[in-house]
């Protein structure tokens, strides 16, 4: 008599059990980078901040998650991935509640880089997980889940965020997201059970440096020309080919990679051209009305962060 090595399928209940816990932190990791923006206002008044430390409060957290997600998943090979999402809660936890203890705009920007590592391993090992949890033909209906708790983390973090900073100042909200975490990590460490997997992994230190190296430059630039230098100046210069320059090497390095961390060859689908265009709309739509909207109606139009 033979048994049969495969795993029976998960049934509908199993599967959204094992998934509270990832929907969670998954509503975790789009609330930090939301309830912030209708804050900032009063963030920047109150530590002296400039207008491109205004931007940088988001713009750090969204580079370390787009940084690390792809370590996380190359770690997610490695090491037990239960262990590795609750760890990257952990690390959100963390980078909360020092950002709300700031006492500069220095101190606040690094704590949101801690925040933009925890939420990269959220967002990365929360769609590996639901890999191991469901076949590949169910895997769009379960992540639609995922998408409806993206779209009220979505909208409702602005709205928390404000309520929150009328009522008991900007700090708490770093600290709203900490009670939600908690309750992320005890969910997973009670519902999620997945078999332990290792595969040999390469973890492309040179692509991260790189990638990382040449947006950092970009995004240095156009926050700080026009207003502590010139757009036309040597200053700019030096930016402008120093991230071009490490962009074009971090091409190369990818090409050369034993698994690199972007893989170019994706980008010869037409499929996922088109999802990286439709991402970048999207967060341009979002990122751009949610944070700088907030900014003019508050400054400009006298109006409370809950308006």
């Amino acid at each position: 008599m033979t048994t049969d090595p495969t795993p029976a399928p998960m049934s509908h209940r199993a599967v959204l059990e094992a998934m509270s816990g990832l929907m969670l932190g998954m509503f975790v990791a789009i609330l930090s980078s939301t309830v912030v923006s209708t804050s900032l206002p009063k963030i920047v008044s109150d530590l002296g901040g400039s207008q491109a430390s205004y931007t940088w409060v988001v713009t750090s957290t969204l580079l370390a998650l787009t940084v690390s997600t792809p370590v996380w998943g190359k770690l997610a090979d490695l090491f037990d991935r239960k262990t590795l999402v609750q760890t990257g809660l952990v690390i959100y936890v963390g980078g909360s509640l020092l950002a709300g203890l700031s006492q500069s705009m220095t101190w606040l920007i690094a704590c949101r880089v801690v925040q933009g590592i925890g939420v990269g391993g959220l967002t990365a090992l929360v769609q590996v997980i639901l890999s191991d949890l469901v076949s590949p033909r169910e895997r769009g209906r379960y992540s639609g889940y995922l998408g409806a708790v993206f779209g009220v983390g979505t909208v409702a973090g602005p709205l928390l965020g404000g309520v929150i900073t009328d009522s008991f100042g900007w700090r708490w909200c770093f600290y709203v997201g900490v009670p939600f975490a908690a309750a992320a990590f005890v969910l997973l460490q009670r519902t999620l059970h997945l078999p332990r997997r290792r595969a040999e992994v390469h973890i492309d230190y040179p692509g991260i440096v790189l990638v990382a190296g040449g947006v950092s430059s970009l995004l240095i630039w156009v926050s700080l020309a026009g207003q502590s230098y010139d757009w036309l100046s040597w200053q700019s210069a030096v930016l402008v080919g120093l991230g071009i320059g490490l962009s074009a090497g971090a091409v190369v390095a990818e090409r050369h990679a034993r698994q690199p961390l972007v893989p170019l060859a994706l980008f010869g689908q037409r499929t996922v051209v088109l999802a990286v265009i439709a991402s970048v709309a999207v967060g341009i739509a979002m990122f751009g009305t949610t944070v700088f909207l907030s900014q003019y109606m508050q400054i400009a139009r006298g109006k409370s962060p809950t308006e």
